[in-house]
């Protein structure tokens, strides 16, 4: 084969492989992406005892595909969702002063959710809570609590 033949041959396959590469990507793109089934409740692996203790971290749980933070504020059992509500950045629990710090633009949320410091303006997604009091088991439901 002469320099040439492989010039040639190089043009003419380089777009046949190019095109294949482009129908492969599209076809996967065209694919149905494959649904998880929706949990309707999570159950704690830690009971009510666990938050009796004033001091206690919160618990964060993989929720249908969602990190939520469980944790006990007063004598009440709650669930915030992960996303901040200004860009959605994932917040951390700063344990020292029970606060939700949002790591990107530096805003902050209460232990019971509402905005501490700005820039996020609305409270952290909260999640119902259901707790039962004979065997002391945590459940966390897929329902939005509405706080407007």
């Amino acid at each position: 084969m002469t320099r040439r033949m492989f010039e040639h041959l190089a043009l003419l396959l380089f777009p046949l492989v190019y095109a294949g590469g482009l129908l492969s990507a599209a076809w996967k793109f065209l694919q149905p992406i494959e649904k998880r089934p929706v949990q309707e409740k999570f159950l704690l692996e830690k009971d009510r005892a666990y938050f009796d203790d004033g001091d206690a971290p919160p618990v964060d749980i993989d929720f249908n595909g969602a990190k939520v933070f469980v944790l006990k504020v007063g004598e009440k059992m709650r669930a915030f969702d992960s996303q901040c509500t200004h860009l959605a950045c994932n917040v951390e629990w700063e344990h020292g002063k029970r606060l939700f710090i949002c790591p990107c633009h530096n805003g902050s949320f209460k232990e019971t959710g509402e905005v501490d410091r700005k820039p996020p303006m609305d409270p952290l997604k909260e999640y119902l809570v259901t707790v039962d009091e004979s065997t002391g088991a945590v459940v966390v439901q897929n329902k939005i609590i509405n706080r407007t």
